[in-house]
């Protein structure tokens, strides 16, 4: 079960000057047809990263929201996945990372930066974890719910003590018309060998033993079909 939340912008009060959303102002000139040069002022928000507060807050959300899922799923125990979604301002593509488990704090989330820097250089070979005009800004958060199951052994099969007997002959064209031997895959044990020509059979499949072929039946059940000539 996966859930993910997007982060919300900040909206601080100007009065809190250093939360502000920064600003970067770039000078942008225009020359229109008569020559006359003309200046335009474009600014571009920014926003800054989210507290620790605000990330705790939605991942504890997040898990809540795939705790529930896991129990209507009959699961006992939970483990989450955490990831995050980040770019560097002015990017329309996000870069997903890991996010380690625990209490979120300013640690936290410089891990999470580190992380992105990393993958973003490993993914497009370059990144700008030392130009702090290359803000990186926090899209999405992401909780995957998992439910650990058991998974089921599967039993080795009894061992072939005789060489397996066949169960009926047929006629079967391989390269020409022949009686065949016919076996039954049920019937057969561990370390039987069936040599071509011949068919195994079973229900709902039918294995053809070409002339010059030879079937292995291993540990598990399974048919090694291998080439005489090898």
């Amino acid at each position: 079960m996966r859930a993910a939340a997007g982060l919300p912008p900040h909206r601080h009060p100007r009065a809190a000057g250093r939360d502000r959303p920064a600003r970067s102002r770039e000078r942008l000139r225009v020359r229109p047809a008569h020559g006359r040069r003309e200046e335009r002022l474009r600014a571009h928000a920014r926003r800054p990263r989210p507290s620790p507060e605000t990330v705790g807050e939605i991942l504890a959300d997040l898990e809540a929201q795939a705790a529930d899922a896991l129990d209507r799923e009959g699961f006992a125990e939970h483990v989450y996945a955490r990831s995050a979604d980040l770019r560097y301002y002015g990017q329309a593509y996000e870069v997903r990372v890991p996010a380690p488990d625990g209490p979120v704090d300013e640690a936290w989330l410089a891990v999470i930066a580190e992380r992105f820097h990393a993958e973003h250089e490993r993914l497009y070979g370059y990144g700008y974890r030392d130009d702090p005009r290359h803000v990186v800004e926090w899209v999405n958060l992401r909780v995957s719910g998992i439910g650990p199951i058991t998974r089921p052994k599967i039993a080795p099969r009894p061992r072939q003590e005789h060489e397996p007997s066949p169960v009926a002959t047929r006629d079967v064209y391989y390269e020409q018309w022949g009686r065949t031997v016919i076996y039954r895959r049920a019937d057969l044990g561990a370390g039987a060998v069936v040599r071509g020509p011949a068919v195994i059979e079973e229900y709902g499949s039918t294995l053809p033993v070409h002339p010059g072929f030879t079937v292995t039946m291993d540990d598990y059940g399974n048919l090694v079909v291998v080439s005489d000539d090898r």
